[in-house]
């Protein structure tokens, strides 16, 4: 019975997708904070600041006193969870609408057009992710939309996650340090 009710839901394959996702965005970063002699609350609340203000929350987990390499994982693994769960949501939209299937295959036609953009056009990814107002939210929808999915795309997301964190460090850093705190 239960089977047939998620079968009926449309909910048979998000549920295990969701379990994964919050098991990237809250339970892994909680136990590489606890491991790092945090709190879980201090972590769950360096978790939503991540959520709110992206790129810029290493200044958060740096004022809260977590290691540098443990804010790196923790906001690794929060930004894969959310990475994942933007490309499931679009999946879940194209597989229930006409519309946005539609547009989807007009947009993989155009793009088989320029071979050029659908082999190196994935590494514009490592950018986008900095730019304001786009980041961890807009990158994922942008590279689904132009059908750059898979390892590659995944991995050049997370590097430009990675490379705008740790630009943000060295910034926070150094003004810490020209501040002598």
């Amino acid at each position: 019975m239960e089977q047939d009710a998620l079968d009926t839901l449309g909910l048979r394959e998000p549920v295990p997708i969701l379990a994964g996702i919050l098991l990237l965005l809250f339970i892994l970063p909680v136990l590489i904070g606890v491991t790092c002699g945090s709190t879980a609350p201090t972590i769950l609340g360096f978790v939503v600041s991540v959520l709110l203000l992206q790129g810029l929350a290493p200044t958060v987990g740096i004022g809260l006193g977590l290691p540098v390499p443990h804010l790196l994982l923790i906001m690794t693994s929060v930004a894969f969870g959310a990475i994942i769960g933007i490309l499931r949501i679009c999946d879940l939209f194209s597989e229930k609408s006409e519309p946005v299937a539609r547009w989807i295959g007009k947009i993989k036609g155009t793009m088989e057009k320029y071979r050029f953009l659908s082999m190196y056009g994935q590494y514009m990814l490592i950018p986008i992710m900095w730019v304001p107002g786009i980041g961890l939210y807009g990158t994922p929808v942008i590279a689904w939309v132009l059908h750059w999915r898979g390892f590659r795309a995944l991995a050049l997301m997370l590097a430009g996650w990675l490379i705008a964190c740790l630009a943000v460090i060295g910034v926070i850093t150094e003004i810490l340090s020209l501040l002598h705190f």
